[in-house]
């Protein structure tokens, strides 16, 4: 039976109303197909959770209310045998399976069939959470949101840079600890300095980063198993060739029926590599597609990443990065760095979104945001490690002058709900990667895991309120 973590029911709301993109093939408790027909209405005063759903069972369709729970248990915990307000109820969904299934019995004594979310999900829980933190809904409340108006700038603006500092070390150990692996087999001793460990970690994290939040670990999986050293021996100098590995990897080719040059081509020299490579690929059914623009499908973004893999092999990238972080001041190296990201023409790839799918207009692989996100997560981290492990000192300097300067207009959901429920007018803007990473740092690791007491805003706000700290997920 699988661990049981701490997460609220709120949680529970968010991740049954994702629907398909968070799970399926949905079943009862005693093994009958369910269809989401309407997932329901969600009510926020007393009663069930949700009214008005629509629920095929079986081959039988019935309408009423769902109620949400972690386990089993809660439904007797609740007292909801006894209330008529669940009367109505035709699905109890519940987050854990338990030991003990007792059915749940309504008060006029009908047994509810129930759904184990957990043993239907479509990627890890971590994941799932990583996703809906990442896209908090309108109804999203901080814990401070009726009191942080009497926190002052000074404190907001400590917490800010304190938090900028830890998100920027949290994300330089990552790469630190992914090289220390990588370089591992060579040289147990010391730290890396092999430059082909360097650019695999930088081919990894870039692929991470073009996964936006919903394929980050495919993309990173992705990469890590299609290495640059394969890659370099089976496929050439060719881009194409580059991506018929990706592509085929990744589980592209399986059941695919369109048939033009390119499929041809690709497929075909998939094939013929294969059994060589022997490698441990994934399933289509493990990317997501559901829910994205087809602009930022997995399919684009391997092959925007493709070009970035020929200019790794073939064009003297890292060095070209670490040149240009040493010598330019913040605005003229954001410049320099975005044109050395910038995609180049694909004749196939700007005119379709998927393998034998066409787009109405056409694509830009790799737009102005992804690549100010790549410099922000991937380049800074990466520069500002590579700086103090080869002691280039200008280098490290030059990396946190451009995390602390750069003018950026952030464009995500957290930092818009940050600033209108933390920021309100002040005098204080979240324009720089410094900033934007510090509300993205407090969200994710403070605001959402109740640990108000470990942050100096909340603690100046809400000593003494006798507040419990509730997350509200919704």
């Amino acid at each position: 039976m699988k661990p049981k973590l701490n997460i609220n029911e709120d949680f529970i709301c968010r991740l049954w109303e994702g629907g398909d993109a968070y799970y399926s093939g949905l079943v009862t408790d005693s093994g009958e197909d369910v269809e989401v027909l309407e997932h329901g209405a969600r009510n926020y005063d007393s009663g069930p959770d949700y009214k008005n759903a629509k629920i095929r069972i079986g081959d039988k369709v019935f309408t009423g209310d769902i109620e949400v729970h972690r386990d089993f248990k809660n439904w007797a915990e609740h007292n909801h045998p006894k209330d008529r307000r669940y009367n109505q109820v035709i699905l109890h969904v519940v987050m854990w399976d338990s030991v003990d299934r007792t059915p749940p019995k309504l008060r006029i004594k009908r047994e509810l069939p129930s759904v184990i979310l957990s043993n239907h999900l479509n990627s890890s829980i971590h994941n799932i959470w990583q996703d809906i933190i990442s896209n908090p809904s309108g109804k999203f409340r901080l814990p401070c949101y009726e009191h942080n108006l009497s926190a002052d700038n000074e404190t907001i603006i400590n917490t800010l840079s304190r938090l900028s500092t830890e998100r920027l070390q949290l994300k330089v150990n990552r790469i630190k600890n992914r090289i220390q692996e990588l370089g591992s087999s060579n040289n147990r001793e010391s730290f890396p300095v092999n430059k082909t460990v360097w650019e695999q970690a930088l081919y990894e994290f870039i692929f991470e980063a073009l996964g936006f939040s919903k394929n980050k670990e495919q993309m990173m999986k992705l990469a890590s198993t299609v290495t640059l050293k394969l890659l370099g021996k089976f496929a050439g100098n060719d881009i194409a060739k580059i991506q018929a590995l990706l592509y085929g990897a990744a589980g592209f080719f399986f059941d695919i029926r369109s048939k033009d040059d390119y499929i041809d081509f690709v497929k075909e020299y998939w094939r013929s590599h294969e059994n060589k490579l022997n490698l441990n690929r994934l399933q289509r059914s493990q990317w997501n597609f559901f829910g994205q623009r087809p602009q930022n499908y997995p399919t684009l973004r391997i092959a925007y990443g493709s070009q970035i893999i020929y200019r790794l092999l073939y064009d003297n990238f890292l060095k070209n990065l670490i040149n240009l972080i040493g010598e330019g001041s913040s605005k003229k190296l954001f410049t320099g760095l975005s044109e050395l990201f910038s995609p180049q023409k694909d004749k196939y790839w700007q005119n379709h979104y998927d393998l034998g799918k066409l787009s109405k207009n056409q694509n830009k692989l790799g737009g102005k945001q992804r690549i100010t996100d790549i410099i922000i997560n991937v380049v800074i981290p990466f520069a500002r490690l590579y700086g103090e492990t080869f002691n280039k000192k200008n280098i490290a300097q030059n990396t946190l002058n451009l995390y602390n300067e750069l003018k950026i207009k952030p464009d995500n959901k957290i930092v818009r709900l940050m600033d209108t429920q933390l920021i309100k007018g002040r005098e204080i803007t979240i324009n720089t990667p410094a900033n934007e990473q510090a509300v993205i740092q407090l969200y994710n690791f403070y605001c959402t895991r109740e640990k108000c007491g470990k942050c100096e805003i909340g603690k100046s706000v809400l000593n003494n309120k006798g507040y419990d700290y509730k997350i509200i997920y919704y």
